[in-house]
């Protein structure tokens, strides 16, 4: 069907201007950016951060984790990102005083269901390579190891706004993994 390039029913208008180069496009739309039938609505974008520090003679942690979703409608936030760890551990022992450096990077996804304005539960399968470092200070004796370790959190708790508070736990419960064994929040 022939239809007039000024028509407002045109889909394809201010697309291109008469010498066929493209025309400045809204910075708040991204319309079709994904192909025929998909639309990226940026207002949908969520980001956010894990972000801890400790620090102290016998233990010193620190982690940072970016993080970044869309809400794919009102009940679903689905979304990927990124964590490092960094945990050192000092341990007086019968005649031994080892230190103990583990470090962690890892990718993960998520998703949160909202059943409720102020409800929220939530998956985060991820899998983090680790490399560890354990010396004991009065031998001398030092070893190093790395490897795989996955982690399943599920969780559930409060939403309010743009922030949650959740009751988490690892199903994988791997022994090296960054998270408690219990339940945490």
């Amino acid at each position: 069907i022939r239809v007039s390039p000024d028509d407002e029913r045109n889909i394809h208008r201010n697309q291109y201007s008469n010498d066929r180069n493209p025309v400045n496009r809204s910075s708040e739309s991204y319309r079709n950016v994904l192909g025929t039938g998909y639309d990226l609505d940026v207002k949908k974008l969520r980001y956010g951060l894990d972000f801890g520090i400790y620090f102290s003679k016998n233990y010193s942690s620190f982690s940072f984790g970016p993080q970044m979703g869309y809400m794919v409608n009102d009940q679903l936030l689905v979304g990927a990102g990124t964590k490092y760890y960094y945990y050192k551990t000092r341990v007086y022992q019968y005649e031994e005083e080892v230190v103990y450096k583990n470090n962690m990077l890892g990718i993960n996804a998520f998703g949160y269901f909202y059943p409720s304005t102020y409800t929220a539960v939530f998956v985060q399968p991820e899998i983090n390579h680790m490399w560890s470092y354990r010396k004991d200070e009065v031998s001398g004796d030092e070893r190093r190891n790395s490897g795989f370790v996955p982690s399943f959190l599920v969780g559930g708790g409060l939403r309010f706004g743009l922030t949650h508070i959740t009751l988490n736990y690892d199903l994988a419960r791997h022994r090296n993994s960054p998270y408690s064994r219990g339940l945490f929040f």
